[in-house]
This record gives structure tokens, C-alpha cells and sequence, in this order.
């Protein structure tokens, strides 16, 4: 009786850790940058960065555009919280893409850093 009891004590203790490493309260920061070319006006610059604070992990934006040559770089930090699986970061890449091409420019090369 009692090694029943112990037993059952030590099983829910082993899946209560378990449970509480998958669902994690800290949170995952990653730094991101993306290429682009064409020729930018401040205006489109300004749009692609309030375009990409609209999507809720971003946390930071900075652009750095180089008018001589007509390249420049967006480099963002995200921070969520992840859940369990792979399957519950909804963040896509193709989504910047987007914002880039949307603003009259050619997005060049995604990286994660």
C-alpha cells in the first residue's frame, strides 16, 4: 500500500516537470535579416516598418538602405512564447516577402541569425 502510494506520488511528480518543460514561461528572442534592392523613397521604408511591427512577435525594426547602390537590409528580433510542437509558431517568412514586394521592392535573401 504504501509503495503504491509512493510510486504514484513520483509518477505525477515526473509528469508535472514534463508538462511544465514543454510549455515554457520564457520567452524565445531571434534575430532575422532580409536583403532587398530598388530604388526606396522614405516613404516606402517607413511603410515596410510599420508593416512588420503590425505582425505581433516582431519586437524590433531597423532598416539600413544605402541610395548609391540601391540595396538595403531589414533587420528584426522576434519574441514569443513557444508552445508545444513546432506547429504553433505561426511566423512565415513568405509574409515579409510580401510587405518587401508590396512596397515596390525586390526582396534578395532571408536569413536567420
Amino acid at each position: 500500500m504504501k509503495g503504491e502510494i509512493v510510486f504514484t506520488l513520483i509518477l505525477l511528480f515526473v509528469a508535472f516537470n514534463c508538462v511544465q518543460a514543454q510549455t515554457s514561461d520564457t520567452p524565445v528572442t531571434k534575430k532575422y535579416e532580409y536583403s532587398f534592392t530598388g530604388k526606396a523613397t522614405q516613404q516606402q521604408l517607413d511603410k515596410i516598418e510599420a508593416d512588420l511591427y503590425q505582425i505581433k512577435t516582431i519586437t524590433q525594426v531597423k532598416i539600413t538602405y544605402k541610395p548609391d547602390s540601391f540595396a538595403g537590409m531589414l533587420h528584426f528580433t522576434r519574441s514569443y512564447y513557444p508552445g508545444r510542437g513546432e506547429q504553433s509558431d505561426d511566423f512565415n517568412a513568405a509574409d515579409i516577402k510580401r510587405i518587401i514586394t508590396d512596397a515596390g521592392l525586390v526582396p534578395e535573401e532571408f536569413k536567420e541569425l
